[in-house]
């Protein structure tokens, strides 16, 4: 889609591709960091995407694109969700 190699930037200066090791959020994986935002849970046309608003000059918002929570499974919680005395948060 950039039409670059890693390390290059694009011909209008707008894209850097630089891989990395680690983001810190395997789970996740697919994650894209621009700037200081980070776009999770990405495949090939949420990428595409995701660059296309970019360069149309908007800033989408970042996090999962899939709208996971956090590092929760994709299918959601499935420990911890009780709520009210003694539960995670609860101020009793």
């Amino acid at each position: 889609k950039l039409g670059i190699d890693v390390g290059s930037t694009t011909a209008d200066g707008l894209f850097t591709l630089v891989e990395v090791e680690c983001l810190g959020a395997c789970v996740n994986a697919p994650i894209l960091q621009v700037n200081d935002d980070f776009y999770e849970d990405l495949d090939a046309p949420a990428t595409e995407a995701l660059l296309d608003a970019l360069r149309a000059g908007k800033a989408p918002q970042p996090g999962s694109v899939i709208g996971r929570q956090g590092s929760e499974p994709v299918t959601g919680r499935s420990t911890l969700v009780e709520s009210g005395a003694g539960s995670v948060g609860s101020q009793e």
